[in-house]
């Protein structure tokens, strides 16, 4: 008789644990939000800044032209993994994504190359022809990248010569 008042007030205790400290917390916890579109538009992007690299560009062999360029490649986010990221947290997954990307970047940098090859100074000179040039290394890397999809191309530092 004794037992079952102890096994009694053990259960009554336990079910009493569970409804002032786990059910709140669990299981009457509302869903989370979905992002808005807004804090979806204004979430960074996974993001691989190039190393610096002299170009050739199009010109005749006695007068040859050369870019100077650091180029950001951002790319989509799909799955919206960036989402809330900020300072340090942003940076180092940022430098995670870029390892993951090592293996396809001499392919990205032999289409940056062609495409560089193909314009002239004057071609890229000007504001439209750096927004064409960006445009065409869209085009360009996104064929030959098979897993992720650049967004946006940035000229960090872009010098003609």
């Amino acid at each position: 008789m004794k037992d079952k008042r102890v096994l009694i007030a053990a259960a009554v205790l336990v079910g009493a644990l569970f409804w002032f400290f786990i059910k709140p917390n669990y299981l009457s916890s509302a869903p989370p939000k979905p992002p808005t579109d807004k804090e979806i538009a204004e979430a960074p992007r996974p993001t691989v800044t190039l190393e610096e690299r002299v170009l050739n560009l199009k010109a005749p062999a006695t007068a040859p032209n050369y870019v100077k360029a650091v180029i950001a490649l951002e790319f989509e986010d799909p799955k919206h993994k960036w989402l809330g990221l900020k300072g340090d947290g942003l940076v180092a997954k940022n430098e995670a994504f870029s390892a993951e990307l090592k293996p396809e970047m001499h392919r990205v940098w032999d289409t940056i190359t062609s495409v560089f090859s193909a314009k002239t100074v004057d071609q890229v000179s000007s504001t439209e022809g750096k927004e064409q040039l960006k445009t065409q290394l869209l085009e360009a890397i996104n064929k030959e990248l098979p897993h992720e999809k650049v967004e946006n191309i940035y000229f960090v530092t872009f010098i003609t010569q």
